[in-house]
């Protein structure tokens, strides 16, 4: 019943083969404004993908990339890695947009990113306009020495005026301007500093929920799956579960999307910590194994910790859970976990599996699940009558006897389709 999927790779975006030939290096303008061309739609498309609703940014996000290969074009001696710092860049800088926007939220300043409407939206990300910032950021410096040089010159400002500034400003007192400063300085630090871990977690969320990941691994009904990961963690995936691992894992982002259950015994020893990110909750380890259960249709999400311990963020504060707790979270709420929970979800690791008291049509949903058994219930009579069941996750026997017993109901064929008929009629 069990399968073993192999590792993927965790790579960044290499980019089309046609955009960056051996003429690509950085070696002038030229060749940064050639790669722009080739490369500009699919770098503007993998930053609204980070950045999700927040899309709006990602023209600016893409000109800070190329802006930043240009000034490390030194170290950028072939194709692959320009491909490579332009894709981390993109990333990295969708990572800080969502911090500063969180920030501006949060404290009232809403900057630039301001104007949401389709025509601005349009216009900022028109390639020409972009390319003419990038030629502005490239420039900067020289044009601002320049500046300050003709601001500085002889007889542009007047030596009355001059003196005039300067009596004004002794005249004024420094000590209370000086002191509002520091405190606000403080409270700005702090502020962004929190709001920077807001937004950290923003940005991870956006990034494993793009559309474009495609499932890395995928149980079906009654199949169990058993994978390990490019960081050397190891996932046991329960049936009809998927894991979406974006590119980048682990060395760029440690962060995973589950949709199903499975247990990660989570390897030690890395940079990031290993994140499980499942119905916007983010459930965070360093080293120690724990089990995660969110199937789509459940309400809310369980965690239960074998080894060690992860701290848990919902839309409330965070939350550390120790080994040998679960915990369920729904709605932005925390409570113990039930036994029949613990059955539902996390029994399955030892060998068992379960359903209590609840109507048979969602027990024949779990057989299906566990068993990869096809019942069917044509007596609609039937469908909201109390079952339950507890048996090993190899004995369907022993599961279907006891939903039978519970729910008054008979196991039988009609033809070569498995049915649960009322048992009191004959």
């Amino acid at each position: 019943m069990s399968t073993s999927v192999p590792p993927r790779d965790g790579g960044t975006r290499t980019g089309s083969p046609s955009a960056l030939t051996s003429t690509s290096v950085l070696t002038d303008e030229q060749a940064l404004k050639r790669v722009f061309d080739a490369e500009f739609a699919a770098y503007l498309n993998s930053a609204r993908g980070h950045l999700g609703e927040a899309a709006s940014l990602a023209p600016k996000v893409v000109e800070g990339a190329f802006v930043y290969a240009w000034n490390e074009r030194a170290s950028i001696t072939t194709q692959t890695q320009l491909t490579s710092v332009l894709a981390e860049q993109v990333m990295h800088g969708s990572a800080r947009a969502l911090s500063r926007r969180a920030s501006g939220h949060r404290f009232g300043a809403l900057g630039a990113a301001g104007n949401t409407g389709s025509h601005a939206v349009a216009n900022a990300a028109d390639p020409a306009r972009v390319w003419g910032q990038i030629e502005t950021a490239i420039h900067g410096a020289e044009r601002s020495a320049s500046a300050h040089a003709a601001l500085n010159a002889p007889g542009v400002v007047g030596h009355g005026a001059a003196e005039h500034m300067k009596s004004a400003t002794k005249r004024r007192s420094w000590v209370l301007p000086l002191a509002i400063g520091i405190v606000a300085l403080v409270v700005s630090v702090a502020a962004v500093l929190y709001a920077d871990r807001l937004g950290e977690d923003d940005a991870i969320l956006s990034t494993v929920d793009a559309v474009s990941i495609q499932p890395l691994a995928a149980s079906d009904a009654g199949q169990f799956a058993t994978l390990v990961l490019g960081d050397g963690t190891k996932a046991h995936l329960a049936p009809q579960t998927k894991l979406f691992v974006p590119d980048g894992f682990p060395s760029k982002i440690r962060a995973l999307r589950l949709e199903g259950a499975a247990m990660f015994d989570v390897a030690k020893g890395q940079a990031l910590p290993f994140r499980v990110v499942a119905k916007k909750i983010h459930v965070i380890a360093t080293g120690t194994q724990l089990v995660v259960a969110a199937y789509p249709n459940d309400s809310g999400i369980s965690v239960q910790v074998r080894e060690g311990s992860v701290t848990v963020k919902s839309t409330a504060a965070p939350m550390t859970v120790a080994a040998g707790q679960a915990i369920h979270f729904e709605q932005g709420a925390a409570r113990p976990a039930t036994d029949d929970e613990r059955l539902a979800d996390f029994a399955w690791v030892d060998g068992r599996v379960g359903l209590q008291h609840k109507p048979l049509s969602a027990t024949v949903d779990a057989l299906s699940r566990w068993y990869g058994l096809d019942i069917k219930i044509p007596d609609m009579n039937l469908v909201n009558r109390d079952a339950s069941f507890s048996a090993p996750i190899d004995s369907s026997l022993l599961a279907i006897s006891q939903v039978e017993k519970s729910a008054d109901v008979k196991f039988a064929y009609e033809g070569d389709t498995k049915i649960f008929k009322d048992a009191k009629k004959k």
